[in-house]
This record gives structure tokens, sequence and C-alpha cells, in this order.
């Protein structure tokens, strides 16, 4: 069975691929799928084009979006209810990715969250966190630099 992730609203071109709106609630996410079952990049991603068919890519990115100004951690994502932005790896562009496409993770080919240490430890350590809530919207140069999308927690 591969997992529901999301239905594209929109996409941009960043140095990490191709990102995606909108954000993936983590806590409903890890609800329908095993505690070891963390996206990681490189993972298969099925992309269902309305009236397209299926096309495959490579998961480039999958964490929350944040930054960090000192010792200080921000994220645009609501600490309390973490959202994970995802990018898609190759060479498309926002103009290739149609509003109304679902992305599935392809669990033929899983990582079994080997270079995790699963949804509870990742969602504990997000709503713990040191982390400043910034709505989207407001400037992100008033609460810091170094934008960018951090990534799940990660073993060495």
């Amino acid at each position: 069975m591969s997992y529901y992730l999301l239905t594209v609203e929109s996409s941009h071109r960043t140095g990490f691929g191709l990102q995606v709106e909108p954000g993936v609630r983590i806590r409903e996410l890890a609800a329908r799928v095993g505690d070891m079952d963390v996206p990681v990049p490189g993972d298969r991603l099925l992309l269902l084009f309305p009236e397209e068919g299926v096309w495959q890519a490579p998961l480039a990115g999958f964490g929350i979006e944040a930054w960090r100004d000192g010792d200080l951690f921000y994220t645009r994502s609501d600490p309390s209810d973490p959202e994970f932005v995802l990018a898609i790896g190759g060479n498309r562009g926002p103009e290739d990715l149609p509003v109304g496409t679902q992305i599935w993770l392809d669990d033929r080919a899983p990582t079994g969250g080997h270079r995790t240490k699963g949804w509870r430890h990742i969602i504990e350590g997000l709503t713990t966190g040191p982390w400043i809530h910034v709505p989207p919207g407001d400037d992100e140069d008033d609460a810091g630099q170094d934008t960018g999308s951090g990534s799940a927690d990660r073993d060495g």
C-alpha cells in the first residue's frame, strides 16, 4: 500500500528541489503509517497527475521549514501541530506539476525509517523544542536568516 501525502495546491523551485504546497501535517500522517515509516530523501514518490496518469520522482526533501539565527530556531509551522514541506527531486518546474496532482509515498521502496528514530521521536522533538513560530506572511527578515527546509531527525 502506498501512503497518500498531499494534493498539490502550488509549487515553486528552490535550492532543495520543487517545493510543494500545502505542507503535510505530521501528526495526521504519523497516525496513518507505522512509526518507522518516515519518508527520507531518495524515497520514491508517485505523482498522480489529473487526467495524465502516474509518474515517479525521487523525494528530495521532507522536513520542517525552519531557520536559525544564533541560538534561536524559527519556523512557519505551528510547533504544536507541525507540518513538513515536501520537495521533489529532478528537473521539474512548477509548470510541470499541475494543481490537483496527488503525491503518494511508494511503499514498494520503503526505507523502514532506518535513518530516523521514528515519528514519535520526531514529533516529541518538534513539539517540545525551543521553536519560535513565525506565521506565514510575517517578514522572516525580522525573525532571522538562513532560511530553508530542515529535515526530519536523523541518526548520524
